[in-house]
């Protein structure tokens, strides 16, 4: 498998729990796909298709069982932890502490993520900038739209923790 311009790069994959009556269950069975850096790639399909699964091997929180999987040149069996610190990925449901205001959220965030405090100021002002948050810091995280939620959580993924987020997936029921 080789395509050093892709950004995933599965072949073969295969992923397989055990059914809840037992035996197996085939979320992922034999599937290949490329995925180039710019292009706007979604996966459709019936809900138990796999999708979620697919998903959750992509962004380095499954491992496959079968197949190979690269993920920015990152092969995901050798190394989830490189994978998990290249990407970011917005679950359907969202982090925040809804009795913490905005900017307790982030910097609770930012602190389990250890994030040095010198970096923190510059980020949060860009974060802030680019999801357009700033006025809303001292609101309570549950008074915030569902969209606002969605602009603080994946701001604070996409800014925040990483050096270098270089895929970024909206990821339902993750």
């Amino acid at each position: 498998m080789s395509d050093s311009g892709a950004t995933v790069l599965a072949a073969a994959l295969r992923k397989t729990f055990e059914a809840p009556g037992g035996g197996p269950l085939h979320a992922v069975d034999e599937v290949s796909l490329r995925v180039r850096p710019g292009e706007l790639t979604a996966l459709v399909g019936p809900d138990g298709a796999g999708k979620t699964t697919l998903m959750r091997m992509m962004a380095g929180l499954l491992k496959p069982d079968a197949g190979t999987l690269r993920v920015l040149g990152i092969d995901v069996a050798k190394d989830l932890k490189a994978v998990q610190d290249r990407i970011s990925c917005m679950p359907q449901r969202f982090g925040l502490y809804e009795d913490l205001s905005v900017q307790e959220n982030l910097d609770l965030y930012v602190d389990l993520h250890g994030v040095p405090r010198e970096v923190r100021r510059e980020r949060f002002a860009r974060m802030l900038e680019m999801t357009d948050m700033a006025r809303f810091t001292g609101r309570p995280a549950g008074k915030l739209s569902g969209g606002m939620k969605q602009k603080c959580v994946g701001g604070a993924w996409l800014r925040l923790s990483r050096r270098s987020s270089d895929l970024f997936g909206a990821c339902p029921s993750m």
